[in-house]
């Protein structure tokens, strides 16, 4: 399968002040397959895991020696060391935190090298140990979004019409049909290679299955003793909210809110949650306004919040594709597909907006940013229907100069309104 984000890594390869780069992101999202893909690039490839190979520990002393570290390191591995020839990739770094340390030294005595580090649970490392701004880069990688399970299905020819926004209504059709796979199956590497070389439901299913168990035995690498429960708790209730306000009471009402809340957090700095903050959006950028006691949560993958929440495939299958069935999977989705889209240098950040008044309550479900114009975008039902809290957005944000409607009608305009499918917001976002 192949990954946008191999055009990120040439980019790097050939930067001019390239630093060492760290690819950071939840468990099973493809770092290493990432990695290993970009390596054959190269003359020569070292692959160090400090999971797995516990004596690669001992060529990062804690006392850093840059040059005896790598002849050490290029007796160890049998392969030459060449600056632009070799590709050094340290995975599973978390693991020792000293080759961590090296990173920062690597900078200035050997920019000349190609570096890079993964791992899973880097949050927790790095928070520890901290890594001097200017001397790491860092990509962060989600999984597969819907144009790279297109790829993935040698549909590239779909992608190419999503993005150029020329979709006739045959191929509508067609894209609808592979969205509605792509929603239960979502875009776990292992998930989706499964589907591609058995296209057995079943089997996509225990994958799915031992990537949660996966997670939930994660809880005990960041999680105190005490925390597991309520952690478990938390990771069990996002998807019985999505697309709403996030409620601790709905975790639990007969638990305190701090428990829950640290609990969310840990989620959440795992890369298994992503905060929906709310935001006045009347100034960019959207983070200078936020409320941080109102915030809705997403899964890092709707196929992994599907199977949590026990989605019944043979119902699912069967029924028309309609926003209105999908309910606030459509949000989880469209919330999954703008941070696959965004600036993968850093942390992406998604919006949305509420106004609580006695004459009613108006949402809009996100609130985005293309070319530093704030665009609120609405997730509806049906291809009408009424959108008062959008238009009310627009009455009250005059620097907003039109909205966004996401349903499964095509791409069209109207007036302030630009209308996009379901699948197109790769189409949108370029």
């Amino acid at each position: 399968m192949r990954r946008d984000h191999l055009n990120f890594l040439r980019r790097w390869k050939n930067d001019p002040i390239r630093v060492p780069l760290m690819i950071r992101g939840a468990r099973q999202v493809g770092k290493s397959w990432l990695v290993s893909t970009f390596g054959q690039e190269f003359e020569h490839f070292i692959n160090l895991n400090f999971e797995k190979d516990k004596r690669v520990h001992a060529l990062f002393p804690e006392h850093v020696d840059i040059p005896k570290m790598l002849e050490a390191l290029q007796a160890y591995t049998q392969t030459p060391i060449i600056p632009g020839k070799t590709l050094l990739f340290l995975d599973e770094i978390q693991e020792c935190p000293n080759a961590l340390k090296y990173l920062r030294y690597l900078k200035e005595e050997r920019q000349d090298l190609h570096v890079i580090a993964a791992g899973s649970l880097l949050e927790f490392t790095l928070e520890k140990l901290g890594i001097a701004v200017g001397r790491i880069d860092y990509l962060f990688l989600y999984p597969l979004s819907f144009m790279e399970f297109l790829d993935a299905q040698h549909r590239e020819d779909l992608r190419e019409a999503i993005v150029s926004q020329k979709v006739d209504a045959a191929s509508h059709g067609v894209i609808l049909d592979y969205l509605k796979n792509y929603m239960w199956l979502g875009g776990m590497p292992a998930v989706v290679d499964t589907w591609i070389k058995h296209k057995d439901s079943a089997l996509c299913q225990r994958v799915q299955d031992r990537i949660i168990g996966n997670y939930e035995d994660d809880f005990q690498k960041y999680a105190k003793k005490h925390q597991i429960e309520t952690v478990g708790k938390v990771f069990r209730s996002i998807g019985k909210q999505l697309g709403k306000k996030f409620q601790y009471t709905n975790v639990d009402n007969d638990m305190k809110t701090y428990p829950i809340k640290q609990g969310l957090h840990l989620l959440i700095k795992a890369g298994v949650a992503h905060p929906c903050f709310h935001t006045s959006g009347h100034v960019y950028p959207l983070n200078a306004e936020i409320n941080e006691k109102k915030f809705k949560v997403f899964f890092f993958d709707i196929g992994i919040a599907h199977r949590l929440l026990g989605l019944d495939l043979a119902e699912w299958v069967t029924s028309s594709f309609e926003i209105e069935y999908l309910g606030e999977s459509a949000e989880q989705l469209v919330a999954q597909e703008f941070i696959a889209y965004a600036n993968p240098s850093k942390p992406c950040e998604i919006y949305y907006w509420n106004n609580e008044s006695k004459s009613g309550n108006a949402e809009v479900d996100f609130i985005a940013v293309k070319n530093k114009a704030i665009v609120p975008v609405e997730v509806k039902s049906g291809v009408k229907g009424g959108m008062k809290s959008l238009r009310l957005f627009l009455e009250t944000h005059p620097k907003s100069k039109y909205g966004v409607k996401i349903s499964e009608a095509p791409f069209s305009k109207h007036g302030n309104l630009e209308e996009i499918p379901l699948y197109g917001l790769a189409g949108w976002k370029n």
